[in-house]
């Protein structure tokens, strides 16, 4: 029968305890991770006319991607409707990407976009009827 003793038991153990922390505390050289940049998500809700256009601001913080969509159009909620991401400051200008047949519940539009100001403008692309009045809600992601 092997007797062990405590000092051998300790010995044992650091030796083979030694390989596992041949990594610890020693600095390999690793870049540091960049968080990503914190997502925020703005809703618009406005009541558009046959032939009108409307304008909501946003501005974005960091560099990274913007996401534009419909979540809700009535009284059709499959009627298109034509949604831009313009750019923006004291007053929304030209357009930088638009879609003339955004539907609710689908992305129309994605893309990346600079820190800056910018503007979505939602418009009848020739689908609101005469005397209809089309109530939507746009949903903008973006960092």
């Amino acid at each position: 029968m092997v007797q062990i003793t405590t000092p051998r038991l300790v010995m044992l153990l650091m030796t083979a305890a030694l390989p596992l922390c041949s990594a610890c505390g020693s600095s390999s050289g690793t870049t540091p991770v960049t968080p990503a940049p914190v997502t925020t998500t703005e809703d618009f809700t406005a009541t558009l006319d046959q032939l009108g256009s409307i304008t909501h601001a946003f501005s974005v913080a960091a560099a990274g991607t913007v996401q534009v969509k419909f979540t809700d159009v009535e009284p059709l909620a499959t009627m298109g409707l034509g949604v831009a991401v313009t750019t923006g400051g004291t007053a929304c200008g030209s357009d930088i990407a638009q879609n003339t047949n955004a539907k609710s519940g689908t992305t129309a539009l994605t893309g990346t976009a600079a820190v800056g100001s910018y503007c979505i403008r939602v418009f009848d692309a020739g689908n609101i009827p005469v005397d209809t009045t089309v109530t939507y809600t746009v949903e903008v992601t973006h960092p």
